[in-house]
């Protein structure tokens, strides 16, 4: 089932919405707004990754910054609630077999500087 998950997210329809998101990020501030950093980088995928000691495929939002980071989950929510509304309203433009197979997937999953947040 993995495969298929993977092959899901790796669809040119899902990488193209993803990258809408992270363009929507920047555009309405939120990244600079969550980091302090107007030189944070974002970068949002469905990938591998651990939950709960299994490997699991789960749309993660990796976060670079070069300046000192809050690192409590709560801090993260308006990042992870702008990408799961803007999410949440893009994905029906996905073929349904794609849209199925990723909505059983976690997150999003913040991680900063590689550190997970959430």
């Amino acid at each position: 089932m993995a495969i298929d998950v993977l092959r899901a997210a790796s669809d040119e329809q899902v990488i193209d919405l993803l990258r809408a998101i992270e363009d929507k990020l920047y555009e309405t501030g939120t990244l600079v707004s969550v980091t302090g950093n107007p030189e944070a980088d974002v970068t949002i995928e469905f990938r591998q990754v651990i939950v709960g000691g299994k490997p699991v495929v789960a749309l993660a939002v990796q976060v670079t910054t070069d300046q000192p980071f809050e690192s409590t989950s709560a801090h993260w929510d308006p990042l992870r609630h702008f990408v799961i509304e803007k999410y949440a309203s893009l994905q029906c433009a996905l073929p349904e077999p794609v849209r199925e197979r990723l909505l059983d997937c976690p997150g999003p999953l913040v991680l900063v500087n590689g550190t997970r947040i959430s």
